[in-house]
């Protein structure tokens, strides 16, 4: 290395933004879709009960399921959390700000997936919503959500998981 210094080891930043009006209309737009594909000329009450909607009791659950399952995911990826903070509280989420994840990632952290770590992240918080609505509204579609909520998890940590193969040197 002569006369040269080398950053070995130099970690990477990752953010991710999940923008709430999104995961929001994500939300509403599936619950929708869903009491559609089974309503019929008996259940028009059951089924208008399962759509999410921006009307305030409505929006207070969801939001609050969507604080639920932040934390849940930044429990996941705690090793990779650039963040301080030693407290916390139950307040209110009222969902006038994005939800931002600051990762700290190791230096042959494979950026390709770094797309597939917001993704998973979204697909994680809207299906635990689901599922916590439909525990309200539609029992019986709750434990799908549930499971697909439990397969967003696992695809975040493959996500995170990804590394890049090492490059041969050049000199």
């Amino acid at each position: 290395m002569e006369g040269q210094e080398k950053t070995l080891g130099a970690k990477k930043s990752v953010t991710a933004t999940i923008k709430i009006s999104w995961l929001l209309f994500d939300i509403m737009n599936e619950t929708f879709l869903r009491g559609r594909t089974i309503q019929n000329k008996d259940n028009h009450k059951e089924v208008a009960s399962m759509f999410a909607s921006e009307d305030e009791e409505n929006r207070e659950k969801i939001l609050r399921s969507i604080k639920k399952g932040f934390a849940e995911v930044k429990t996941e990826l705690s090793d990779y959390l650039n963040e301080d903070g030693t407290s916390t509280d139950n307040s209110h989420y009222d969902g006038s700000t994005n939800l931002t994840l600051n990762l700290t990632m190791p230096s042959n952290f494979n950026e390709a997936a770094t797309t597939g770590v917001g993704e998973a992240i979204h697909d994680y918080l809207k299906n635990s919503a689901i599922a916590e609505w439909y525990m309200v509204t539609n029992k019986a579609d709750a434990e799908q959500y549930i499971a697909l909520a439990q397969r967003s998890l696992l695809s975040i940590q493959q996500a995170v998981s990804k590394r890049s193969r090492p490059k041969r040197p050049t000199d």
